[in-house]
């Protein structure tokens, strides 16, 4: 088991250097330099305020599917949140940022099989509105979407279907009886508890609904954020485009293939901007936007090690 992990790391690590080379490869580095260098630092600063409440707001969309929220304020979680996700941009996809939420939300609450469930709906919301962008994008007639179409299509349902299985007591609750009465080494009973956790959600329809609609609005401050970004490196990015495509530049980083969804997160920018604003201007903002996202969470870094010190 450890010599796979040791392999899997490896060959992302590998797949990062060569999405890497072949995106400099067909840039002209020396562009990307002097943009960069030349950045307007006030509106890149502006794009990293939009970038922090993007992520803040991803935090508070996370508390709302807690269910012992009392036990867990609001400014609690988004900074849990940042500490998460400052971590994942060193990470396969985002890989431990999911278990670090569930792990300092379960202490908190004092049940890890409920905050996992608050950690699992979310990140499934999340996807779902992510994938109804992409949709939108190419029922609006986005051209660089439609090769994709099949492609996000298919993302949409199996993400639509996955919910309403997780919503189900018809389909959860046998498989959670199952799993009690096998034990499976001591796991059975904490997966059954995983399960049934989902029973929250599925009398509170209103939390999913929520968190679906602040989804949008979480990914359109994202997308603002790179616009002045792009701003502040002296291109003239579509305001409207950028906003729709930076959430569509998120969920392909969301691909457990890279560290952090580099050399994704630049190709992204590069297919899906590049028509506006050259491929030297892309990953340019492509660069920057990863930092900024760096930046905005990286508070959460502080907050964790406080709380860290704090139970210690």
């Amino acid at each position: 088991m450890r010599g796979r992990k040791i392999f899997t790391n490896l060959l992302k690590v590998l797949l990062t250097v060569a999405a890497l080379y072949w995106v400099f490869r067909t840039t002209d580095v020396a562009a990307v330099y002097r943009l960069i260098s030349e950045m307007n630092v006030l509106w890149g600063l502006l794009g990293v305020l939009f970038v922090f409440l993007g992520l803040s707001l991803s935090g508070f969309r996370w508390w709302i599917f807690l269910p012992d929220r009392e036990r867990i304020s609001p400014f609690k979680a988004i900074f849990i949140t940042l500490g998460a996700l400052f971590y994942g941009m060193f990470l396969p996809a985002g890989a431990g940022v999911d278990a670090i939420r569930g792990y300092y939300a379960g202490v908190e609450i004092e049940s890890h099989s409920t905050s996992f469930a608050s950690v699992f709906i979310d990140r499934t919301v999340g996807f779902l509105a992510l994938t109804t962008i992409a949709v939108l994008g190419v029922l609006l007639g986005s051209k660089p979407l439609q090769p994709l179409a099949p492609f996000i299509f298919a993302g949409f349902v199996l993400t639509f279907f996955a919910s309403i299985v997780i919503l189900s007591r018809r389909l959860r609750h046998p498989v959670a009886r199952l799993l009690d009465r096998l034990h499976l080494w001591g796991f059975g009973d904490r997966l059954a508890r995983f399960l049934l956790a989902f029973d929250h959600y599925r009398d509170n329809p209103g939390k999913v609904l929520l968190g679906f609609a602040i989804s949008f609005v979480m990914q359109g401050l994202l997308g603002v954020g790179a616009y002045f970004i792009g701003v502040g490196l002296g291109l003239r990015p579509p305001f409207l485009k950028t906003v729709v495509y930076v959430p569509l530049v998120n969920l392909i980083t969301m691909l457990p293939v890279t560290i952090g969804g580099v050399g994704l997160r630049e190709g992204g920018f590069m297919y899906l901007l590049s028509y506006a604003v050259g491929k030297a201007g892309a990953v340019s903002m492509s660069i920057l936007y990863y930092f900024a996202n760096i930046l905005a969470a990286s508070p959460g870094i502080l907050f964790i090690w406080l709380m860290d010190r704090k139970r210690a």
